[in-house]
């Protein structure tokens, strides 16, 4: 009889679990729906774009503009636009040069099973390169993930003249900033022949030129995340980066096989969705209410099947004892 009263109090506290779980869900709803409005004068945050004073420029919105529109644009701003080809799959077999002097194949990155945040730059850039790469490097040290071990850093330099011992210098420099000793072997500073520079640019849908007059390359900050098959699954606009939002586009790029089981679980779920407008992961409530409602199941699951149990026992039981009785009045 306790058994029986333990169990019924389970099943009432389960029945209470999922009550509280639709309670709970109900409010993500009404919360996610005050979040989702914005003041008419508040301007909205926008991942691929610059601020510039109190006024956001549109890196998007400007490559869209037809060409007359490009031309009133400095030279150096023209041309520069990024493609994104999200869900393409880039050929991985150019060569390139490591901050060691190997001739590797850009796939010699890709074979170990993990994702690849790859970016374009180059030693020698004035300033944009720098406050990109230290940028995502402060950003990356508060993430959870290690470069190496889940996940793979590459930097293409886009100035063909580039030579192997100024890449080295500056993969120091870099994993130096992120001070997490072992972690060197997960940082690749690759060279090349422009030919192969041009083909794996246009591959990823990044823009480029050579500004002869200022001595310069202009292209935009923009790191691009590939799963290991080398499929492009996001791209990471501007220079302010989120420890969180690169935590998860890892994740994604990863296909859910790194992190902690939660993370897993939530990929697998779809918990986060990619938000284009502010360039972040928003948590989607029905994929709340998917895991309220495997756990409430769960929950019941665990407090009936011991009940089924001791019942369908307690009915053997009896019918062992019925057998006896009656075989005691027979004998008798």
């Amino acid at each position: 009889m306790m058994l029986i009263q333990s169990v019924r109090k389970s099943s009432g506290r389960a029945i209470c679990f999922a009550l509280v779980w639709m309670l709970f869900a109900q409010a993500a709803v009404t919360l996610s729906a005050q979040d989702s409005s914005t003041p008419e004068n508040e301007p909205a945050e926008n991942a691929t774009g610059e601020m510039v004073g109190e006024e956001t420029v549109d890196l998007d919105e400007i490559n869209a503009l037809p060409e007359l529109d490009q031309d009133k644009l400095p030279e150096a701003a023209q041309d520069i636009q990024i493609n994104q080809r999200t869900g393409y799959t880039v050929d991985l077999d150019s060569f390139f040069y490591d901050e060691n002097n190997h001739h590797v194949p850009l796939k010699r990155y890709f074979s170990e099973g993990q994702p690849v945040m790859l970016s374009f730059n180059y030693s020698n850039c004035p300033k944009l390169c720098s406050v990109q790469l230290e940028n995502m490097i402060l950003a990356l040290r508060d993430v959870d993930f290690k470069v190496g071990d889940d996940f793979q850093m590459v930097s293409i330099s886009i100035d063909p003249l580039e030579q192997s011992s100024r890449a080295f210098e500056t993969k120091e420099k870099y994993t130096k900033l992120y001070n997490k000793p072992g972690t060197e072997d997960g940082f690749h500073f690759m060279t090349g022949n422009r030919d192969e520079i041009e083909f794996m640019a246009e591959e990823c849908g990044f823009g480029y030129k050579y500004v002869p007059e200022q001595k310069l390359y202009s292209h935009l900050p923009v790191f691009i995340l590939l799963s290991p098959e080398g499929k492009i699954v996001r791209y990471i606009h501007g220079l302010d980066y989120d420890p969180v939002t690169i935590e998860r586009a890892l994740i994604e790029a990863a296909e859910g096989k790194i992190g902690s089981p939660i993370n897993r679980i939530s990929y697998g779920l779809g918990c986060f969705l990619f938000d284009e407008s502010t360039g972040q992961y928003t948590f989607q409530v029905m994929a709340l209410m998917r895991i309220g409602g495997a756990l409430t199941v769960i929950a019941l699951v665990g407090a009936l099947v011991p009940y089924w149990f001791f019942k369908r026992g307690n009915k053997t039981q009896d019918k062992s004892q019925d057998k006896g009785n009656m075989a005691a009045a027979t004998q008798s």
